[in-house]
């Protein structure tokens, strides 16, 4: 069964999130990544106590990255023979290269069609929804002056370039410069399905596009009059302007309430079943004492359990 995001209060929407989902695998790969088979060096631990040893290999979602990096940091520190290797590269990335076999874990913003999925050849292909994920648009703080509230027409007509100045929305004089992520990312496919029904034809042409969260970041916070948008982790850099949708504040209370439409679960996917070493790192992802603990509030997820 592939799980499809629709927009809908996240209270029921996490219910869904319970039953791992199958999804699909798109992007391109290092090619010395090891496989899951071969970077798994013991099994899982057993009931009488067996020591977790080996590598694994996780790449994809800049959006997702903050918090497998911090269940990454945790499951080391409790099982300290295993070595985790976590980078970005956008989803499409991480999709396609689990789906290689040249990584052992794909982290990606949105489940994937079966077109996909019969492309990469992967059908066996599993996900497991690990958070839920949130989007803002975001800008320089030159440009929108003392706005700090966007309608959705506003931002689907900045989006779509229609409107190319800031003046337009009740700020400066200043050009709006777009700053969009790459085609095939997570992130993009979010705001493409919230602002265009998932049109991803109708972003305006010519704006520049980079790969992860961190360069948009860092591209937006230098140029002003740009705007772009970002996974909630990413908002607390103070050069940005995160704006209010619709009169809704981006913080977490209004993602649990319901009231945050940008979004929605964030995937762990394996080829197949995954390995010992890769099934005993996300069941801790999984658990209760990851999902309820400090770093979800601090980076701005919600958890799925």
């Amino acid at each position: 069964m592939i799980q499809r995001w629709v927009y809908r209060p996240w209270t029921a929407f996490a219910l869904m999130l319970l039953i791992p989902a199958l999804v699909a695998c798109g992007g391109a790969a290092s090619p010395h990544a090891p496989t899951a088979a071969a970077s798994l060096t013991t099994t899982a631990p057993t009931s009488t106590g067996g020591e977790l040893s080996g590598q694994l290999t996780i790449a994809g979602s800049s959006a997702l990255l903050p918090l497998i990096q911090e269940a990454a940091n945790q499951f080391q520190t409790k099982n300290p023979k295993v070595q985790i290797t976590v980078t970005a590269g956008g989803s499409g990335a991480g999709r396609t290269q689990v789906c290689e076999g040249k990584i052992d874990i794909g982290n990606s913003d949105v489940p994937i069609s079966d077109a996909e999925k019969t492309k990469l050849n992967c059908p066996d292909a599993q996900g497991v929804a690990v958070a839920i994920q949130a989007f803002d648009v975001v800008a320089n703080k030159q440009g929108p002056g003392t706005v700090t509230n966007l309608t959705k027409v506003q931002m689907m007509d900045i989006f779509s370039g229609k409107i190319t100045s800031w003046k337009d929305v009740g700020g400066d004089d200043t050009p709006i410069v777009l700053v969009n992520r790459a085609k095939g990312s997570g992130t993009r496919a979010n705001m493409a399905k919230f602002l265009f029904d998932g049109d991803d034809a109708l972003f305006a042409a010519g704006a520049s596009e980079e790969d992860n969260n961190e360069t948009v970041k860092q591209t937006v916070a230098q140029t002003p009059g740009a705007i772009s948008y970002l996974g909630f982790a990413y908002l607390s850099d103070p050069s940005l302007l995160a704006f209010s949708l619709d009169g809704v504040a981006p913080n977490k209370s209004d993602i649990k309430a319901g009231k945050w439409l940008i979004g929605g679960p964030g995937y762990a996917i394996t080829k197949g079943a995954p390995a010992p070493l890769a099934k005993a790192f996300l069941d801790f992802v999984t658990s209760a004492e990851f999902q309820g603990g400090a770093t979800f509030d601090k980076l701005g997820f919600v958890a799925v359990k």
